[in-house]
């Protein structure tokens, strides 16, 4: 019996328009079949508690606003592989993966299950006077929010002035780590959190390929600490992940 020749791709490219241009196109001639991704991770927060233990305070802390789950979940070791084979089975014009059993996509509740996160309550956004802040005004948002100012300016990047190098973060966390006990001010407790989270958002919830870069407009959400949990941070990091 005659064999059809089998086509790898859409049976019509009426919907999946950047068929042209995706990964399988290339793999069916024969290009790209050793290239395994290996991205490049930045992950200053892993780095940090490596070997340091967070204090009890602190623990309470994220897990009022229900970010501790992703502290306890750690460092992840990565199927590099595995990654590869759900890039070449992923469409953007449908943010589904086409497998052999079917479509499948990442939902809110892949975010909400393993991160403890909320996917319900008020929207993350950010207020129209801080898109126009210049860098010295995100400097002093973040020396009243977190005690903390880099010596070197030359650690804002961006547009404005808005993303932060997370080295410089870090060694002041570290410099502030021991002095956190029972008898610590609220206000540096508050102050070591913020911290904190910026190195989370950077290195697990909101990565990028800048480097280690925070966008420091985060700090608008992080003033009101105790009002954290009321917002949809799961749709936040869905979103995020989808563009």
């Amino acid at each position: 019996m005659e064999v059809l020749p089998l086509h790898p791709g859409p049976a019509s490219l009426e919907l999946l328009l950047l068929q042209a241009e995706h990964r399988s196109s290339y793999i069916w001639e024969g290009q790209l079949l050793a290239q395994t991704l290996c991205s490049r991770r930045v992950d200053d927060m892993q780095d940090f508690l490596k070997t340091r233990q967070l204090h009890p305070r602190i623990v309470r802390r994220l897990q009022d606003m229900s970010f501790y789950r992703i502290i306890e979940i750690g460092r992840l070791q990565l199927d590099w592989s595995l990654i590869t084979a759900l890039i070449e089975r992923w469409r953007p014009e449908t943010h589904t993966f086409h497998l052999p059993i079917g479509e499948a996509t990442i939902t809110l509740q892949d975010v909400e299950v393993p991160y403890g996160m909320p996917v319900d309550g008020l929207p993350v956004a950010l207020p129209h006077a801080m898109r126009d802040y210049t860098g010295d005004q995100y400097l002093e948002t973040l020396q009243r929010l977190t005690g903390f100012w880099p010596e070197d300016k030359g650690v804002l990047v961006g547009a404005r002035a808005s993303r932060l190098a997370l080295t410089p973060v870090r060694l002041h966390l570290e410099a502030m780590h021991d002095e956190i006990t029972h008898d610590t001010q609220d206000l540096n407790i508050n102050r070591y959190t913020r911290l904190l989270l910026l190195l989370m958002f950077r290195g697990v919830l909101f990565p990028n390929t800048s480097g280690n870069l925070v966008s420091l407009r985060f700090l608008h959400h992080l003033e009101r600490l105790d009002d954290l949990h009321q917002y949809n941070w799961g749709v936040v990091v869905l979103g995020y992940l989808y563009r």
